[in-house]
C-alpha cells in the first residue's frame, strides 16, 4: 500500500481557489473529524483554478450556488506540503480505509480515515481523471468504496498551514 504525494513541482504549479470568502484565516479552518460519511467535518474545501470541472462549474450545472470571484480567495502550496493525490481508484483503495455504520447484509459503505489521515498529510487533491473514476465506483466494482459527494475535482486542505493566500 504505497499513498500517492504531489511533487515539489506539482504543488508549484498548482493553484487553487475557495468560493464563500473573500478572504482566508486558517485559523477559522476546523480540525478534521470523521464523519460516517465520505466527506469529514472541518478541512477547507477548493478547486484548482484551471479545473475543467470545478466547483464553480459543478455549482453551475447543479443551480446550486452562485460562484462569485469578488467572494473567494485564491491559495498556493508551500512546497513542503503533503497532499495526497487521488489520481485512480487504486489511489483511493491505497488510503486507509474505515467501514460505516450503514452496514447491510448487501452493500458495505467505505471511505478514507481523514482524522487519521490529518496526522500525516495536509490535504487531498482528487484530480478531474480520478473523479471521473471514482464518482459512483461503489457500484462499478462493488467494494463499498467511493467518494460520492466529491461532484469535481477538489483539493481539500486538512492543515490550513500548509497554504496561503495570493492576488
Amino acid at each position: 500500500m504505497k499513498i500517492e504525494i504531489c511533487s515539489k513541482k506539482q504543488l508549484k504549479s498548482l493553484s487553487i481557489v475557495h468560493y464563500g470568502h473573500k478572504e482566508y484565516y486558517p485559523s477559522k479552518v476546523k480540525p478534521i473529524k470523521n464523519e460516517n460519511w465520505v466527506k469529514p467535518l472541518g478541512g477547507l474545501w477548493c478547486s484548482p483554478i484551471n479545473s475543467n470541472w470545478g466547483w464553480k462549474d459543478w455549482c453551475g450545472s447543479e443551480n446550486f450556488r452562485d460562484c462569485d470571484n469578488k467572494n473567494s480567495f485564491k491559495l498556493k502550496l508551500y512546497d513542503w506540503a503533503k497532499i495526497i493525490i487521488i489520481d485512480s481508484y487504486k489511489d483511493l483503495e491505497n488510503l486507509p480505509l474505515i467501514d460505516s455504520s450503514f452496514n447491510s447484509k448487501y452493500f458495505k459503505k467505505r471511505y478514507p480515515d481523514f482524522e487519521l489521515l490529518s496526522k500525516n498529510y495536509d490535504g487531498i487533491w482528487l484530480t478531474e481523471k480520478g473523479q471521473k473514476e471514482i464518482h459512483l465506483s461503489c457500484f462499478k466494482f462493488l467494494s463499498g468504496l467511493d467518494l460520492y459527494g466529491w461532484d469535481c475535482e477538489s483539493v481539500f486542505i486538512i492543515n490550513p498551514k500548509c497554504c496561503y493566500q495570493f492576488k
